[in-house]
């Protein structure tokens, strides 16, 4: 029963999640279109750089979102509600507090944005611009601790369905603004408007769904509550502060020693990447709540078996999307953003690397999340951070750019790549890490040999704007999927997800 309950709510949610990123995506798009050839290019480089100074205040969360969201799954599968209720409480508190907290030190750094830019634009009103990024990331805090809870109860259906609603008046508004006014600032006021009602409605769905916690009587944490909440809190801080540094710190150091308009030609990549990485971190942020749940109710041996089949999936569908923005990716800013925002190939190339190395570690960080395993490699996100940093900033003053870039890949290489898979499989499955790298080397081979038969092809087609990109991406879908399908036939995950894919077919609800 719980294993087909588990089974319907991670499609319910996968499926709610890719229309919603689908959406997303598309509108995005759109939008980022009309506001790249609306606005100046000083825009789009202050937009990524913003961004990045708020995802580097949002360390002050310390991870203790995880720490919570680890702590409900054992109650929610139990249906303890009264300690659920105690967590969400806590969980308030906690939140409103960081909200104040990045509120005023964002705000409190105002006078000190000089210090981000190598050469100041002439943007007018900048400071307030910076503000308005700091409130929409501090209301975010507000009420959006409620959605955690719809989430970790395997209902995330519920908040997409929610942030569709919510983002398509966004974007239609944000959409008039841009080509009416094509002002900036209503553009933002609008984003934080949207920002707030879409969490005020996760809050009020959350009500609904469980109301007990609309009471007003205050539920005291248990200490042994605390107590883990506090031990995992430690140790997140660490992973906290380390994947800020890491992936929040390159448009600071690229705007402060190469310009605001190096900024602008690598955000439209990152955009790019973090369009794929939101499609393809859906299927994970589905099956998290579910792995979460037959964590605690299932023995190792089942929880290897499923880790297994997921990282089939996960290598891919990261390794197939990788080739895909390595051979499109070029095609596809020339034709929509113009040829001023085009980057060298060795650049895209490293990005490339980047994507992967971090995008196959899903799997791994989905199930060691599952097992709450926090505290045993907690110093390793601060290693990599500090390699990160020294390595960007000493590459960028030789190679620019592609400096930064690397100081990324050789952290990861050197940290969390082989790292958490250890942890995951001494801890949480108990079991040897060696048929781990089996199976990562053998995905990893397959995918630089099907890559290079994919970039020879794709490069023997001329740029047309449009059609080139078009029959790119269909040489790129036919091309790497057909190799990765005959090579990996035999496979045994590969044979598990045909039996789904037939019992589909015949119309039966297959078990999984």
């Amino acid at each position: 029963m719980l294993q087909g309950s588990r089974k319907a709510n991670a499609l319910r949610n996968l499926i709610y999640a890719w229309m919603s990123q689908g959406f997303t995506v598309i509108m995005n798009m759109v939008v980022r279109v009309i506001f790249v050839h609306v606005l100046s290019k000083d825009y789009v480089g202050i937009s990524g750089l913003f961004s990045n100074i708020i995802t580097i205040l949002s360390v002050a969360e310390l991870g203790i979102g995880s720490a919570i969201v680890y702590g409900l799954y054992e109650p929610l599968a139990r249906g303890e509600n009264k300690k659920v209720k105690a967590l969400m409480q806590f969980y308030q508190r906690v939140y409103i507090s960081i909200g104040c907290f990045i509120l005023i030190a964002g705000i409190a750094l105002t006078p000190y944005l000089s210090l981000f830019i190598k050469e100041m634009p002439d943007i007018p009103q900048l400071a307030f611009i910076y503000i308005l990024f700091v409130c929409n990331a501090a209301s975010s805090y507000f009420f959006s601790y409620k959605g955690t809870l719809i989430s970790a109860d395997q209902k995330d259906y519920i908040l997409k369905r929610i942030r569709i609603k919510v983002l398509f008046l966004m974007y239609l508004v944000q959409i008039t603004i841009l080509l009416l006014t094509r002002d900036y600032i209503p553009y933002l006021l609008v984003q934080v408007l949207a920002t707030i009602a879409m969490n005020f409605a996760f809050s009020l769905a959350a009500d609904k769904a469980y109301p007990y916690l609309k009471d007003k009587d205050r539920v005291i944490l248990g200490k042994e509550q605390f107590r883990q909440i506090v031990k995992n809190t430690k140790a997140l801080i660490c992973h906290k502060i380390g994947t800020v540094i890491v992936f929040s710190t390159d448009n600071l150091i690229i705007s402060k020693f190469t310009g605001l308009g190096n900024v602008a030609d690598y955000s439209n990549y990152i955009l790019i990447q973090e369009t794929l990485n939101g499609i393809l971190t859906q299927l994970f942020s589905a099956l998290a709540p579910s792995v979460g749940n037959m964590v605690a109710v299932e023995d190792a041996r089942k929880s290897l078996e499923v880790f297994w089949r997921i990282m089939f999936l996960n290598a891919w569908l990261y390794g197939g999307s990788a080739l895909c923005f390595f051979c499109l990716g070029q095609d596809f800013v020339r034709t929509f953003f113009g040829e001023d925002y085009v980057i060298s190939t060795e650049i895209l190339l490293v990005i490339i690397v980047n994507f992967y190395l971090t995008g196959i570690r899903k799997s791994v960080i989905t199930f060691k999340d599952a097992y709450g395993l926090f505290f045993q490699n907690r110093y390793t996100p601060l290693i990599e951070s500090g390699i990160n940093l020294l390595v960007s900033v000493w590459l960028v003053q030789i190679y620019g750019v592609i400096g930064v870039l690397l100081g990324t890949t050789v952290s990861s290489l050197l940290a969390p790549v082989w790292s958490e898979p250890y942890v995951l499989f001494r801890y949480g499955f108990r079991s040897p890490v060696v048929e781990y790298w089996k199976q990562y080397i053998k995905y990893l081979l397959l995918i630089l040999g099907t890559g290079s038969i994919v970039w020879i092809l794709c490069g023997r087609i001329r740029y047309v704007p449009v059609i080139s990109f078009l029959l790119k991406g269909f040489c790129c879908v036919i091309v790497i999927n057909s190799l990765f399908f005959i090579i990996l036939r035999n496979d045994k995950n590969m044979k598990y997800y045909l039996g789904i894919i037939r019992t589909i077919r015949k119309g039966r609800g297959g078990r999984i």
